[in-house]
């Protein structure tokens, strides 16, 4: 009875995170917000969801515009500064995409916190993740668009401009970038009563065992972290080309200039045939470690495959590094890299097969078709709730949808892996496309970590648990999406007391 009590909050349990773990399980989760206070908090995001989309549109406009004394503007001396502006875009999309997993999950009654083994007295909410990401975006593009104004018309007279590449060179421009950049790692580390000291800390204990693998058993929030780090390849490619612009001097000279114009950062020969290979293939690195090391604990031989994958993807950054000149050799490798990545993510990571993919519009025109007299289904119809389609949490559209946008999306994704400059020459180009990259793989990875864990509470698809039961809530609504005229019954478990049953409502 006590743990009942206390499941809606764990915080103050005085029990071992295990114990919690499973009184959470027992009630349901109170957010302290009712229904009207739940639709106030998506009204506000929807409304600054659409103040933030027409700010960007506002600063391409500015961008388009023409900017005073054409000869002394330089593009290339403006963008030198993109990749620290970058990094910090990176950081609040992935904000806002940790809360839109946390939000879906919860509403489709995925248990994310128990797969991913997280302490249930975090009382870190999808809203925690939308508010901190709110503030860090208006704070871009509020110093975005000021560094943009300032440039394109000179708002602030340019200081030691002789010592840089022209006469609108100044040494005020790198105070933006860093400014915004202080701002950025102020937000993800202010203290908070949500979210703990102790709970950042162990997100960088997470990284720290994905970068050990091979030394301890790997759980399935290892798996999950050790993919994430491999969609952060590019953003992480940014983090040096960011370090060497603030390093370099100000105002830039004409030698950086060139450096950004030829390369696409202002670092040195040695930092991107040495050092960026080295960011972008140890995620994968550690993958395979990790993939290894389950071989090892269970002797699948699936695990082996999954390696396999990782290193077709590292041959990509090797070739692209070593070989940069052979065109068609890295082609190849990326295509097989693409296709072997994203059969793996439809068929293994999501379980997904025929029934789920080629036989939802069946099912759907079958419902339709349902008898009202004898609440039957045409003989030739499929079930229903078949056993393809159990326990799935999403109508079968939206994975036939999600497979579409995986395989485009891993189109672009095997480009993080190459230097850019073998994409495009262009420096306005370059800058644009690592954008879109680095945006559309943070998308990507948001909407598989949706499926995989899914697919990991549905069938225990890695055998990372004992048993395939997941505690869920008390409160669980309709099942989603409803069927038609069709009755779902709900089992949950129940608290068994040896006292004798009350004979009485006050007892009760």
């Amino acid at each position: 009875r006590r743990l009942s009590l206390l499941s809606s909050q764990t915080e103050g349990l005085n029990a071992s995170a295990e114990v919690a773990r499973l009184a959470a399980g027992l009630g349901s989760k109170s957010t302290g917000m009712g229904p009207s206070g739940a639709r106030n908090t998506e009204l506000v995001l929807s409304f600054f969801l659409g103040c933030s989309t027409s700010l960007f549109l506002c600063i391409g406009v500015l961008l388009a515009l023409p900017e005073t004394s054409p000869k002394s503007f330089s593009t290339a001396y403006f963008l030198t500064s993109m990749p620290v502006f970058r990094v910090c875009f990176s950081v609040l999309l992935s904000l806002w995409c940790m809360g839109a997993v946390a939000r879906i999950c919860d509403t489709v009654n995925i248990n994310h916190m128990f797969i991913l083994n997280v302490d249930p007295r975090c009382r870190v909410t999808p809203e925690f993740f939308f508010s901190r990401a709110a503030l860090l975006t208006t704070i871009w593009i509020l110093v975005f668009g000021m560094y943009v104004v300032d440039y394109k018309w000179r708002v602030v007279s340019p200081i030691w401009s002789d010592q840089g590449f022209n006469q609108r060179s100044s040494v005020h421009f790198v105070f933006y970038p860093v400014f915004l950049m202080l701002l950025t790692l102020l937000g993800m580390i202010w203290p908070s009563r949500i979210c703990r000291t102790r709970y950042k800390a162990s997100v960088l204990r997470a990284v720290a065992r994905t970068a050990s693998a091979p030394l301890h058993p790997v759980d399935f929030s290892d798996n999950i972290v050790g993919d994430i780090l491999t969609s952060l390849a590019k953003p992480l490619q940014d983090v040096p080309a960011a370090i060497c612009y603030l390093a370099s001097p100000h105002p830039q000279p004409l030698k950086e200039v060139v450096r950004f114009t030829l390369k696409g950062d202002t670092c040195t020969e040695m930092t991107h045939h040495v050092v960026l290979p080295i960011i972008v293939g140890l995620p994968y690195l550690f993958r395979g470690l990790q993939c290894l090391r389950r071989y090892q604990d269970t002797r699948d031989r699936r695990h082996l495959w999954n390696c396999g994958k990782y290193c077709a993807s590292l041959g990509v950054v090797i070739v692209s590094s070593v070989w940069y000149d052979n065109f068609q050799l890295i082609v190849v490798v990326s295509t097989v890299a693409t296709v072997y990545a994203g059969i793996w993510d439809i068929f293994i990571d999501w379980g997904l097969g025929p029934q789920e993919l080629l036989h939802w519009r069946s099912r759907q025109d079958c419902v339709r078709r349902l008898d009202s007299r004898t609440g039957s289904f045409p003989a030739s119809c499929p079930k229903v709730d078949a056993p393809a389609h159990h326990g799935r949490h999403f109508p079968p559209r939206v994975y036939l949808l999600c497979c579409i946008l995986d395989l485009v999306a891993r189109s672009t994704w095997v480009l993080s892996l190459m230097p850019i400059t073998i994409i495009s020459k262009n420096v306005v180009g370059r800058v644009v496309l690592v954008s879109i990259i680095s945006s559309v793989e943070i998308f990507r990875r948001s909407m598989w970590a949706i499926l995989r864990i899914e697919h990991e509470q549905v069938a225990n698809a890695s055998g990372f648990r004992a048993l395939l039961w997941v505690p869920s809530k008390l409160h669980v609504g309709e099942r989603w999406p409803p069927v038609a005229d069709t009755h779902v019954v709900h089992y949950e478990p129940v608290s068994l007391s040896a006292k004798p049953m009350c004979a009485d409502a006050s007892e009760l």
